[in-house]
């Protein structure tokens, strides 16, 4: 089951309620605010509930869509353990409650995910693939029930596009988060490749641009799974810290869950390990270089349908221009295309 078919108990005496008069007006938003979800959706079952009166509303009011996004945002990113992260079980029960024959039914719940992933510092990597979908569909194939009834040109990227695929892209939730990711590299590519005769938005280069070079110079896998039980303990140790140690205390525990039991030389050595990945991730930043593996996905995407177009060669000026160290298989295209 994919859709929330039954509610019970008070849950479906409510809901029909709210539903017997056909769409869902300001004025039951209104009341499910003030009366049902005063401190906004706490638990699954009032998620369920949520996620009921989406389905079952016919041409609900703009209060409820934006009461929907707004509130089961909140539940899935801030309301949950930890903050900020979407984990693997709820990731797939959000995945189940928003797709109907494995896709995205509407566009408010294709805004939830977008809002998730915008707001969330980590979500798992189904939902990101099933919202970069959703966008590669949306645009690719001009279906317009992403967008609402206005779906502008089908087949072209416009501006809300855009801003759409900046939000999947750059999002902290997303693959690399602030950086970006092979795969969503690649969706870019087919995008760019798939409307290249089309009258794009004038802001899709730049994003094209942009989004592309920082995978090549910034390059990033999915972000490692947070692991819950390491992080409630941490906090535990510092809570524990702050009633019995003090800020010296505080300071130490903060290099690891562990740090109570840690003996001098181990929490030197946990510092020296966080100051060497400090490192790492600085050496990260300044090379902005692009290597050979790096050259060859590059060289195979721009050559893929035998021309080269203009977003193509102003990503490869962009590269030119910005890597402190390129692959020389690169030279000759630079060199043919004059960036």
């Amino acid at each position: 089951m994919t859709r929330v078919e039954k509610l019970s108990g008070p849950m479906d005496a409510l809901a029909r309620e709210i539903l017997a008069g056909g769409a869902i007006d300001a004025n039951d938003v209104l009341r499910l605010r003030r009366e049902v979800f005063k401190d906004g959706i706490v638990e699954r079952d009032e998620a369920d509930l949520v996620f009921y009166l989406n389905d079952h509303g016919a041409g609900n009011d703009e209060a409820w869509n934006r009461f929907f996004v707004e509130s089961l945002t909140d539940y899935f990113v801030w309301k949950q353990y930890p903050r900020g992260v979407l984990s693997d079980a709820d990731g797939a029960f959000l995945i189940e409650r928003v797709t109907a024959d494995g896709k995205i039914a509407d566009k408010t719940e294709f805004d939830l995910l977008v809002d998730i992933v915008d707001k969330a510092r980590q979500c798992p990597e189904d939902v990101i693939l099933l919202v970069l979908e959703a966008v590669r569909e949306s645009v690719l194939e001009g279906v317009g029930k992403l967008f609402g009834k206005d779906r502008r040109r089908p087949g072209v990227i416009d501006r809300a596009d855009v801003e759409v695929i900046r939000k999947v892209v750059y999002g902290t939730g997303g693959g690399g988060g602030f950086t970006v990711t092979r795969r969503e590299a690649e969706l870019l590519f087919a995008l760019n490749n798939a409307t290249v005769d089309k009258k794009n938005a004038e802001s899709w280069q730049e994003l094209f641009v942009n989004a592309v070079g920082n995978y090549l110079m910034f390059p990033a896998g999915p972000p490692a799974a947070v692991d819950v039980e390491e992080i409630r303990c941490r906090d535990e140790s510092l809570a524990s810290m702050a009633e019995g140690q003090g800020v010296a205390g505080i300071l130490g525990g903060m290099f690891s869950g562990k740090a109570l039991t840690a003996g001098a030389d181990e929490r030197r050595t946990q510092k020296e390990d966080l100051q060497r990945k400090i490192e790492e991730v600085e050496e990260e930043v300044r090379r902005e270089k692009v290597d050979r593996a790096e050259a060859e996905w590059l060289v195979a995407r721009i050559t893929e349908d035998d021309i080269i177009h203009d977003n193509e060669k102003a990503l490869l000026a962009y590269i030119k221009r910005q890597a402190s160290e390129i692959d020389p298989s690169l030279e000759p295209f630079f060199e043919k295309y004059g960036v």
